[in-house]
């Protein structure tokens, strides 16, 4: 029984980290200088975990994610199934790099309900940023298109979304981080690169759009918001602009400011379980800054109506950040980064988040 009505339930997803280690480096994301201790959850915590996110009705949707790759989980597989079982809708977002026959065959039988691959960098030029030590482009590539290909060709409900990054406006956006960074800026370089990714993925495939709906579909993306593009009865394109990730940990040589306004919709939309049971208010805490309780302690319903939570569900309401790490996160180390993203995050929380360009093919 809860003692509170908000957040409201069920929660759009949870996020449970199967591991936090990673066998890419990708300069774009916090996990290669993670400051918390690296580990994976235990198998009997994780299937406990799934049993009471089923039982309470806290969400529908389990994301096997929070930081590093799933699928260095040797029982990944088995909770997918276990989810499926207790009627869960099951994601695994993955890079993409260990989709070998053998993990797509099992997350099929499993009856994964989504595989998310962030593809992020799609060609040799940007792959540079991912930290993909002792794998090439061309090797990245092959087993990507030859995953998807592998899972559309099977009879099963697992659908396939493959993900890329756009970096628009890369000074307001990104003003210290990424000034480097080889990604998509203008939806010139966008639009063929999305046909050429279409191309390789369905060709010979049966029941796909011919070249023509896919241009078309194409088009209606652009680099300045989030895009899906529809495909097939089981294969979305999405591209998003890449976000100034919550790095106040990082030293950027001056001081980090605290905002004192803005939103977010963690806590309200998602929380997060890390490896060792740690509960985290959203899937960008990636330190687990924002922790006040273990799953082991304290259940999932009773962990929503606790006091650090509620206070900090009701600020995010009133547009005042109340944990010191939401503050942080929305704050940044130079006066006018604060202002844009104090902004910029009740435009996007409150508005653009709402908005979304669909497109099918």
């Amino acid at each position: 029984m809860r003692r509170f009505p908000l957040p409201r339930l069920p929660l759009e997803r949870v996020h449970v980290e199967v591991t936090s280690h990673c066998n890419f480096a990708c300069e774009f994301c916090p996990n290669p200088t993670l400051e918390r201790p690296g580990g994976a959850m235990d198998f009997v915590m994780l299937g406990e975990i799934l049993d009471e996110i089923a039982a309470s009705g806290l969400t529908q949707q389990v994301v096997f994610h929070q930081q590093g790759e799933p699928l260095l989980f040797p029982r990944l597989a088995e909770a997918v199934a276990r989810g499926t079982e207790l009627g869960l809708t099951t994601c695994v977002t993955t890079n993409g790099a260990l989709l070998d026959d053998r993990r797509v065959d099992e997350l099929l039988a499993s009856k994964l309900s989504r595989l998310v691959v962030s593809l992020q960098t799609p060609d040799e030029e940007s792959f540079v940023i991912r930290g993909a030590r002792g794998l090439s482009f061309r090797e990245f590539e092959a087993r990507v298109v030859r995953a998807v290909r592998r899972v559309l060709a099977a009879a099963g409900p697992t659908e396939v979304r493959v993900a890329f990054l756009t970096k628009p406006l890369p000074r307001l956006t990104l003003p210290i981080v990424g000034s480097d960074w080889k990604i998509v800026e203008h939806n010139r370089d966008l639009h063929p690169l999305l046909e050429s990714w279409a191309g390789r993925l369905l060709e010979g495939l049966d029941g796909v759009p011919d070249a023509r709906a896919i241009r078309k579909a194409v088009r209606r993306t652009g680099v300045l918001h989030r895009n899906e593009v529809r495909l097939h009865s089981r294969l979305v394109l999405e591209a998003r602009p890449v976000g100034f990730w919550s790095m106040p940990e990082r030293d950027y040589g001056r001081p980090w400011l605290s905002a004192t306004r803005g939103t977010c919709h963690g806590i309200s939309e998602h929380i997060a379980i890390l490896w060792n049971g740690d509960y985290a208010f959203c899937c960008a805490d990636h330190n687990g800054r924002t922790s006040t309780a273990r799953f082991q302690d304290l259940s999932l319903l009773d962990y929503l109506d606790s006091e650090p939570v509620q206070a900090a569900f009701h600020g995010f309401q009133r547009l005042r950040p109340v944990h010191p790490y939401c503050r942080q996160c929305l704050g940044g180390p130079h006066p006018g980064i604060v202002a844009v993203k104090t902004i910029g995050s009740v435009l996007y929380f409150k508005v653009l988040s709402r908005l979304r360009r669909e497109a099918r093919a």
